[in-house]
């Protein structure tokens, strides 16, 4: 571009530059933090009509966050990274852009997410308690959940069990389904009954704002990520925890069995470490006809994934058994609900 002095002498007279990138922003501290995610900052920059956001695991930026290389994330000087892992270092940058081209890179930024929580795993944090909400109705074989009250059963019909181990649900309850608990299979399945993660397209059921029922897809990557990340580390392959029913995992207390059940030390107490810190408790469950069974030796939990018309997988713990049981189960059974973080 040109710049001459006017007649005056005292003034610019600037002829077009033409068409030029904007300027490289500059990158500010991250604000927000959480144990897995963060909200990256930067200052705008005249001429750009967008910015590009890359976050890494490494400060060479080889090794990028899924989903957040050179993401467009428009017209905005924050964004809100998430799905990362808890006590991790992460790497961030931004480039400016708009017609005329890309600016380079800004200044790199570094963040620590928080400590990770208990119960959580890789991505995914979890209640560290079962859910208890709703009003308790007493046993009776007939199926209750035909209304628009939130039930729940209390093992032995004694609400002093609902507050030490959670109610027990039926599974179109735990879901808040929008059909009768009888109603045909789902098909195709809606979203929410296979994500993995969820985040915000997972079902809430029940659970309270920010959680969601999780997938039988999200129990096994959890089962996985505790024996595979959790020390002592085993090594059985996410597709089994996936794909194989009955028993998983290692059969040693590097299982996640294991790792999930409350220990001696914990109140109350069970037979597993609790390495996870998710403090599973042996709740037991409501039978499809009416009654309780496996109180002290049993845990259940519902995911919200279907298997067939009257059945839904769930997840299971036992007394003396290091690892964890995925099976289909009868819709109309009272089992434990656990949430999961979107």
């Amino acid at each position: 571009c040109f710049e001459w002095w006017d007649a005056n002498g005292n003034s610019w007279v600037t002829i077009s530059c033409g068409c030029q990138p904007p300027s490289a922003p500059t990158a500010n501290a991250a604000s927000g933090v959480t144990a897995t995610t963060f909200t990256a900052n930067w200052s705008s920059v005249t001429g750009a009509t967008t910015y590009y956001l890359d976050v890494a695991t490494d400060n060479g930026f080889t090794n990028f966050v899924p989903g957040y290389n050179n993401l467009n994330v428009g017209n905005v000087t924050t964004y809100n990274v998430t799905g990362l892992t808890c006590n991790t270092t992460y790497y961030y940058r931004v480039r400016a852009g708009n017609s005329c081209g890309m600016s380079g890179n800004s200044n790199v930024i570094s963040v620590a997410t928080s400590t990770c929580p208990p119960g959580s795993c890789g991505t995914q944090v979890w209640m560290t308690a079962n859910l208890n909400v709703g009003t308790m109705i007493y046993d009776e074989p007939a199926e209750q959940n035909n209304d628009s009250q939130i039930e729940k059963y209390c093992y032995n019909d004694n609400s002093a069990n609902c507050a030490i181990y959670g109610g027990l649900y039926q599974w179109p309850e735990a879901v808040q389904g929008p059909y009768s608990w009888i109603n045909t299979d789902q098909n195709p399945d809606p979203i929410w009954m296979t994500c993995d993660p969820c985040g915000d397209g997972g079902r809430q059921g029940l659970c309270p704002s920010g959680y969601h029922v999780p997938t039988d897809l999200e129990w096994s990557r959890y089962e996985w990520c505790v024996e595979n990340n959790i020390s002592p580390a085993g090594t059985t392959p996410l597709s089994t925890f996936q794909s194989n029913t009955g028993w998983r995992g290692n059969s040693s207390t590097i299982g996640p069995g294991a790792k999930l059940k409350a220990s001696s030390s914990d109140s109350p107490s069970w037979d597993g470490t609790n390495a996870s810190g998710f403090t599973a408790l042996p709740a037991g469950y409501r039978l499809g006809a009416g009654g309780f069974g496996d109180l002290g030796s049993y845990a259940y939990f519902w995911t919200a994934t279907e298997s067939s018309a009257t059945n839904a997988w769930s997840r299971e713990l036992n007394t003396g058994i290091w690892q964890s049981g995925r099976d289909s189960n009868y819709k109309g059974l009272g089992f434990s609900l656990r949430c999961l973080q979107n």
